[in-house]
């Protein structure tokens, strides 16, 4: 057994204090599946036993390890699989970016859950359209195939009732799980070096077979033994089987349970410690400021308020077997269930204890009652009786949870909780002294440069591979142009991308010319309509001009003309003065001859007056048509440039040049985004992985139990306040 020196001192310091301030408090792990890395806290249990034997800590250290089964099974909204009640499915920013997995996730050896989204991309600057063109199949493709997240399959629930994971029967998910896990196992498998058919135990040389396959009995025995099991079961089943696999032997005091029993709700199990979080919303003289603390730590983080869950929402959820799952509200003098329809319990009742709230619960569904805090309360809870062990990056909500007891705190109210222990783990470090090979898969291989790699090389190279990632990510960010970009793409991925950029220099300068040639051709057909313009504007000039001057000089005369003609008119007909027709004399007769005589000669003189204006007036047609004419020439002219400039511009040349600027913009831009994916990919999978390793990757690696030791040594924990 390893000393206490070989452990990270600040592990031994925080468990020495930890069980020294609470001798008789259980640590918990909580977790929605065993086949992810909640197993991987059996290192506390090696720490706790190399404590134990050297007499730093008491003896009897109790570990609890739980299977959250309270949450609802995963699903997918617009799934239409309808045949079968369970499938296993990939997860990417097209046609599953909906996916939310709890209860029934996987992921193969150096596989995480990580989806690379169309935020993502924006973020780094992918003009994510033009990507898309140059896609086969298009956007929709490119989101399906191209953001996958590496080695990830979840199990999802396809009917349309939504259950809780606890209601899941092995005789229903059987053979989805079976899927998945074959998936997993072969694709591990196939990582370490090993054939991928670890069903078939003739001619066995690879030890990592030996270790998936008595994972795959330990389900295929307990699947076929109890068929009307619950997941949950069977979870609990395998976690001390495979803490024991992992630690190479029996572990510590170790103890499992569910969620479904943790919060199981009764008037026998109300009073409970870990019921005390929620009777601070019961009570009335604690109830608004106990909400109010909530709200305040929730704003700003996307979760819901409770107002968002409706009047009088609480922050607990109360789970009904055969039911469902719904938010817990008190407003009045009526208490409901946000289940699908709403359960309203009652209207005329006072519930302001977990007493009374318990009576009534169990008064109309029985003894099949859990009632489970949200996120940020569920912590509060369970705290009351134990000490949380978190991994290092779990549970995004614990920080709201302690802005959330300080404020209620600060009210004067009592809230009495253990820290918590979180761990901090170096997996991928751990390898240092393995001896095993890798056939890393593909977006690893890019990362690393090679296909294979040792243990020894992976953990020493894995770091600094994750920090070429990041600034391969901040390179392709800082690329504003297709031109910058190319010049990145030459630099990261060699001389093809510099005969690209080379080739799309040519385009530009072919369009550049061309728009030089087209602008020139552009400006003189702008000069000719210009041109053109003030031509017929200096046509309705002298038409205005020949109009004025018709006014002034013609249009007075033919007046005079009409105003004598109208005279002699009226003469014609003379009447009395009684306006009865009258004979004119004589002399009359003579006087009107002469005047008539007179008018005719003055007529007469205004014709010929009018004639010459005319020949003047006609002047101004010859100015007019002229203006015209050239308005037209011009016109004409700018209509043969403008042609000029489109064959310029729709020349072959042309449209050869701007589908090779085209095509390679978007090529540049899917090369982008595949290399910000790989990167993406890479890094942050490394680095996920390196503190939340799946735990049966440790026996497939490293049956000697070498890797694990490793970790539980180099393990680095701390305590952290509630």
């Amino acid at each position: 057994m390893p000393s206490s020196s070989s452990l990270h001192p600040e592990t031994v310091t925080a468990v020495r204090e930890l069980r020294e301030r609470y001798p008789d408090t259980p640590f918990l792990t909580l977790g929605q599946t065993v086949f992810w890395d909640e197993p991987v806290k059996a290192a506390l249990c090696r720490v706790f036993e190399i404590l134990e034997g050297e007499g730093t800590i008491a003896k009897g250290t109790q570990m609890v390890a739980g299977v959250h089964d309270t949450d609802y099974f995963a699903k997918l909204e617009g799934l239409t699989i309808r045949d079968t009640p369970f499938v296993v499915l990939r997860h990417n920013d097209g046609d599953t970016h909906g996916l939310w997995s709890a209860a029934g996730e996987i992921s193969a050896l150096f596989g995480a859950e990580v989806v690379p989204s169309r935020q993502d991309f924006t973020r780094q600057n992918v003009a994510l359209g033009k990507a898309a063109r140059a896609y086969f199949g298009g956007q929709e493709s490119l989101l399906n195939q191209e953001t996958e997240a590496p080695l990830w399959r979840a199990l999802v629930h396809t009917e349309e009732r939504p259950i809780i994971a606890a209601e899941v029967k092995l005789g229903e998910i059987a053979p989805a799980l079976r899927q998945q896990l074959r998936w997993a196992f072969r694709s591990s498998l196939e990582s370490s070096g090993c054939e991928p058919d670890f069903e078939n135990e003739e001619g066995d040389d690879c030890h990592a077979r030996a270790a998936v396959r008595a994972l795959w009995n330990w389900v295929n025995e307990f699947l076929e033994a109890q068929p009307e099991a619950s997941l949950s079961d069977l979870y609990r089943d395998l976690i001390p089987r495979l803490w024991a696999l992992m630690n190479g032997g029996p572990v510590c005091n170790l103890s499992t349970t569910a969620s479904l029993d943790l919060f199981r709700f009764a008037p026998e199990t109300c009073q409970l410690p870990r019921f005390r979080f929620l009777d601070l919303f019961l009570n009335p003289a604690t109830r608004s400021l106990a909400k109010r603390c909530y709200n305040d730590a929730v704003r700003g983080s996307g979760i819901y308020a409770l107002d968002q869950f409706g009047e009088g929402a609480l922050p607990f959820d109360v789970v009904i077997s055969g039911i469902g799952r719904g938010t817990l509200r008190v407003f009045g003098d009526t208490v409901s269930i946000e289940t699908e329809p709403e359960t309203q319990l009652c209207e005329q009742c006072h519930i302001e204890s977990v007493a009374q709230l318990a009576a009534l619960l169990k008064s109309r569904y029985g003894d099949g009652v859990a009632l489970v805090g949200k996120a940020v309360a569920l912590i509060s809870m369970l705290s009351a009786e134990f000490i949380f062990a978190f991994h290092e990056k779990a549970s995004a909500y614990t920080s709201r949870t302690q802005k959330m007891n300080d404020a209620i705190r600060a009210q004067g109210v009592e809230l009495p909780l253990h820290p918590m222990l979180r761990v901090k783990l170096g997996a991928w470090d751990a390898l240092e002294e393995v001896e095993a090979h890798f056939t890393l898969p593909s977006h690893l291989s890019k990362a690393f440069k090679t296909s294979t790699i040792s243990a020894r090389d992976f953990a020493q190279r894995w770091q600094g591979v994750a920090d070429q990632g990041d600034t391969t990510r901040t390179q392709l960010k800082a690329a504003h142009t297709s031109r910058e970009l190319m010049e990145v793409l030459a630099q990261l991925s060699g001389a093809e991308w510099r005969e690209r950029e080379q080739a799309y220099v040519g385009a530009l300068g072919a369009l550049q010319m061309m728009h030089r040639r087209a602008e020139t051709v552009a400006r003189e057909v702008a000069s000719l309509r210009n041109e053109a313009k003030a031509s017929t504007e200096s046509a309705i000039r002298l038409e205005r001009e020949k109009g004025g001057w018709f006014r002034h000089h013609i249009a007075p005369l033919r007046a005079q003309i009409f105003d004598l003609h109208e005279a002699a008119a009226n003469r014609l007909n003379p009447t009395d003065e009684n306006g009865k027709p009258r004979k004119l004399t004589k002399d009359e007769r003579a006087a009107q001859a002469e005047l008539e005589r007179s008018e005719t000669a003055q007529i007469e003189a205004l014709h010929q007056q009018i004639a010459v204006f005319k020949v003047q007036h006609r002047d101004f047609d010859s100015q007019i048509e002229a203006a015209r004419a050239q308005a037209r020439e011009l016109r004409s002219r700018a209509k043969e440039r403008l042609h000029e400039q489109l064959q310029i511009e729709q020349s072959s040349e042309a449209q050869t040049a701007r589908q090779t600027r085209n095509h390679l913009e978007e090529r540049a831009e899917l090369a982008r985004l595949c290399l910000v994916r790989d990167a993406m990919m890479a890094t942050d999978s490394l680095h996920y992985t390196n503190y939340r390793p799946t735990a049966w990757w440790f026996p497939l690696v490293s049956p000697d139990g070498k890797w694990f030791s490793t970790l539980a040594q180099t393990a680095k924990a701390r305590i952290e306040e509630l």
